[in-house]
């Protein structure tokens, strides 16, 4: 019997040998991760695609190659607009731009330095904040001309971005391919 022969065996070859490479995907660039995670979800439409041609191996291969190189594209045009924020951020600010999860100092900081609501609210969402701001947060920031979108951001951003190391990376939920198959009840009456 050969893999591409039994459906099942071809979605369990390709978590398999697709699965534990995301583990391995530890790096902060989006355009890595872009080129990953588009490869895997590419692999697996494509599997899902050639099936229906009996090709589901073929399908897969050409899943995750147009997966990797439009995860990377998309990966590496967000990695562009992180960097210009930060460039404007450290230029405003005289120094580089804060690493980590931002805190209310932070985005006083680059307000007072006249770094702009957008590019802040960027910021804010690509790293996380370090502590949602409680009442006393929301005075200062307000009492130090930090815009109503920005304290907003802070308020709706999740916590810091957490990028972990190799082997520790959480594994996604395995994909299972169920077929079902019944029998029309009206197919086997005259």
């Amino acid at each position: 019997m050969s893999l591409e022969s039994c459906p099942r065996l071809t979605a369990a070859w390709l978590l398999t040998v697709m699965l534990p490479l995301a583990g391995g995907c530890a790096s902060p660039y989006r355009a890595d991760q872009g080129a990953l995670y588009g490869g895997l979800g590419g692999a697996g439409i494509g599997a899902l695609v050639g099936e229906a041609v009996n090709q589901p191996l073929a399908g897969a291969a050409i899943g995750a190659a147009v997966g990797t190189l439009s995860g990377a594209a998309v990966g590496a045009s967000l990695d562009d607009i992180e960097a210009r924020n930060r460039a404007e951020i450290a230029a405003r600010l005289g120094r580089p731009a804060p690493v980590g999860a931002v805190t209310v100092t932070d985005v006083i900081a680059m307000t007072q330095a006249g770094v702009s609501e957008p590019v802040i609210v960027n910021h804010i969402r690509a790293h996380g904040v370090a502590a949602p701001p409680g009442t006393n947060d929301l005075i200062t920031l307000q009492s130090n001309g930090v815009s109503a979108g920005v304290i907003q951001a802070m308020q709706t951003s999740p916590g810091p971005a957490v990028v972990v190391g190799p082997g520790s990376a959480p594994m996604p939920p395995p994909v299972i391919i169920e077929r079902h198959y019944w029998d029309d009840p009206w197919s086997h009456h005259p």
